[in-house]
Formats: structure tokens, sequence, C-alpha cells
């Protein structure tokens, strides 16, 4: 017969039929209730991931605007006597990683190609970069007297009261005497190996920009050729690139910029060819990206093209503090998946929240 403690009825440790049920039923449901908890909060976290990166995306309402002022800037270089030869909107708006709301502070990025037999002088000559964008400046000031115009390394920044237009000029890369090479090094397996820029693409295919930091040069370039190549990992990753660049850009904007938006789709196209896990959600991708960001800031990142070093304007101090601003926001990420993983969706949402900014819902 059972004992009585307290008051209560206690089976005795000899009678299975009073104890098993009652041990095996309770934990079983608990366990179950655990179960769900943890699912629901998966399930949760992961569709405010995405709806994170879908938002951060402009509008079709914005990105025709975007591409009508283009037009006439572009229009306006012609009427003010520049030869062009073709023009393209290139950057995070040609990957559709411009991200949203559009103020004065977001770019679009135009690279006018220029006539060599007409302009030929800037493709030939000692400070051809840097004469070619003053002319550049020259006519936009002249057809946009109101708005802030101002040289920006290697393009003329047109500040208007919605965004701002970067004018890239160009040539085609073989018309340009010595240009900067861009064949490099890759190290692989702690090796380092020159980089053939023939094996991977010709540079007399693409065209070359000027590069105004610490002196001059045109730089090899060619973002139709990056864009099939970006375009076929996204594929491979069912879309997720997308999502995560453009995740990891409203972050990078959210904390100051801490290194500039070309730099950060290039770290994001690298963790895909590299790092990502086949078949891994949005949130976890999200997580390995910050976890390995630290080091991508610290290490070297090349264009994957003509592998001209993109980073090479950022001084130690600057890389420093991009790594520990990545660094923080991976420990948090972290937090808030220990949070996820015992079913508090609320509370795991908020420590994203403190990552990615209310944005995050």
């Amino acid at each position: 017969m059972g004992n009585t403690r307290n008051g209560n009825y206690v089976p005795d440790s000899n009678s299975s039929a009073g104890r098993a049920p009652i041990q095996s039923g309770g934990a079983q449901s608990s366990l179950d209730e655990q179960t769900d908890s943890r699912q629901t909060a998966e399930r949760e976290i992961e569709e405010s991931h995405e709806n994170y990166a879908e938002e951060a995306e402009i509008t079709d309402r914005q990105a025709k605007s975007m591409h009508q002022r283009r037009e006439n800037v572009v229009d306006s270089l012609k009427e003010e006597g520049l030869q062009v030869e073709e023009d393209h909107i290139f950057g995070s708006v040609m990957q559709g990683t411009q991200t949203g709301p559009m103020d004065e502070d977001s770019d679009v990025d135009v690279m006018v190609v220029l006539d060599a037999d007409k302009h030929g002088e800037w493709a030939r000559s000692e400070n051809g970069p840097r004469n070619a964008l003053n002319a550049v400046k020259r006519r936009l000031e002249k057809k946009y007297p109101n708005q802030e115009i101002c040289v920006d390394r290697n393009v003329v920044a047109v500040k208007f009261s919605d965004f701002t237009v970067e004018v890239a000029p160009a040539f085609r890369y073989s018309d340009i005497r010595n240009p900067e090479s861009p064949v490099g090094s890759v190290t692989v397996g702690g090796i380092t190996l020159p980089v053939n820029a023939m094996g991977a693409d010709n540079p007399n295919n693409g065209y070359a920009i000027p590069d105004t930091y610490g002196g001059q040069s045109w730089v090899g370039t060619n973002p139709r050729k990056f864009q099939s190549m970006y375009n076929a990992v996204n594929e491979n990753n069912g879309g997720k690139l997308q999502k995560v660049a453009v995740s990891a850009k409203n972050w990078n904007e959210e904390n100051g910029k801490p290194v500039n938006s070309y730099h950060m789709v290039m770290m994001t196209y690298k963790y895909f060819q590299n790092d990502a896990p086949t078949g891994a959600s949005t949130s976890q991708h999200m997580s390995n990206f910050f976890r390995n960001l630290p080091q991508y800031v610290n290490e070297e990142t090349k264009e994957p093209v003509y592998q001209e070093q993109i980073d090479r304007g950022m001084s130690t101090e600057e890389k420093r503090q991009a790594a520990q601003k990545a660094y923080k926001a991976s420990e948090k990420i972290e937090e808030a998946e220990r949070l996820k993983e015992q079913g508090k969706t609320e509370e795991a949402k908020e420590k994203y929240q403190e990552v990615y900014g209310k944005k995050f819902k």
C-alpha cells in the first residue's frame, strides 16, 4: 500500500501500476511542448528574416524613378558634349541589392562608356582619370546648378533630394594606356599563387574606370560578367545570396557603414562561394555569415572577375573597428539563437532587433 507524505498520497516504490503512466506521460508531454515551442520559434524567426530581407528592398516605383533619373543624367552629359557610346546601371541596383527606403544618401551607380576617338586624351594621359572625372563634374554642374556635386574616388556624385546618382566615366579596357593590371594573386591552402586574368576573363572584354584613391589609375571592371557570376551563385543557393546580401547591407547602413556597400556585397558573395552550408535557411545563413564576417573584414576582399582588391582603401584601424562591430553583432545573434532554441520567440526577436534594428519584426 502506498505511503502518505505531508497528507499527500505517494505511490509505493514497488507499484509500477501507480508510477509508470504518470511519470512517462508527464515527461513525454513536457518534451512535446518543448519541441513544439522550439519549432514555433524556428518558424517565426525564419519568417522574420525573410520579411526583413524583403522589406529592405526598394519598391518598383523607386526602381522606375531611378531608371528615369539615370536617363536624364546621361542625356544631360550628351547635351553638354560628351560622346557616350553606351551607359549602364551597375552596382547594387543591377544586382538587386539596393536597400530602401531611398533617401539622399542612397546611391544609384551609372557607368558612361566614352568614345575613345573623341576623348582619348583622358584614356591615354597621366592625369586622365582625374581629368575625366572633373570634365563630367563640370558638365553636370551646368545642368544641375542647384544640386550638390562632387568627385568621390571613381565617380561624380549628384545629390538629389530623394537619392544620389553616381556617374563613373569609363572606357573600354583595350582603349586605356597602361591600365592598372587586373592580374593579382590568390592564396590557396596557405600558398600565394599568381592569378592570370586571361584565364578568368579577358580584361579587354570589359571596361576601365578611374580610381583616384592615393594617386591616379584606370582599373578594370566588368559589371555584366560579374552579374552573370552573381546570378549563378544566387540560383545555386535558392535565392539566399540575394536575401543575405540585402540584409547584410541593411545592417551595414544601420551601423554607420563600417564598410562600403560594394565591399559588403562582395563579402556575402564570398561566403556563398566558400562557406555557406547547403540547404540552410535564411536565418542560418545570416548567423553563419556574421560568424565569418570579422575574418572577412580582416582579409583582403577582391572583385571576382579581375581580382582587383576592393578594400585597399581601408586603414588597419578602420578594419579593426569594422571587425569589432561584426563580432558584437555575431555575439548577439548567438544569444538570440539560444533563446530561439528555448522556444522564447519574443525574447529572441528582441535580441535580433538589437542587431538589425526595429525593421526586424
